[in-house]
């Protein structure tokens, strides 16, 4: 990762090599750190919609068209991530 980078693109961040029981909570409490404290931008493409839950705000996209953009629905403050 690059350190102090404005804007960070992850494709699926909390899967593959990462084990499942740790996965999704050291990532997420990673990228809620740096949003936070660095003002860091995340952009994460996942098909999780429990992952997808972390974030201030979802786009859907389906075949190529944008279905939705909306706040996500499960708000969590940093005491969750």
């Amino acid at each position: 990762m690059v350190i102090n980078s404005r804007i960070i693109f992850a494709d699926e961040p909390t899967t593959g090599a990462l084990d499942g029981a740790n996965s999704e909570l050291v990532v997420m409490q990673l990228f809620a750190r740096l949003a936070r404290e660095n003002s860091t931008t995340i952009v994460m493409v996942m098909h999780d919609p429990t992952v997808a839950a972390y974030a201030d705000r979802q786009i859907i996209v389906r075949d190529g068209v944008i279905m939705d953009t909306s706040a996500s629905r499960v708000v969590r403050g940093s005491a969750d991530v």
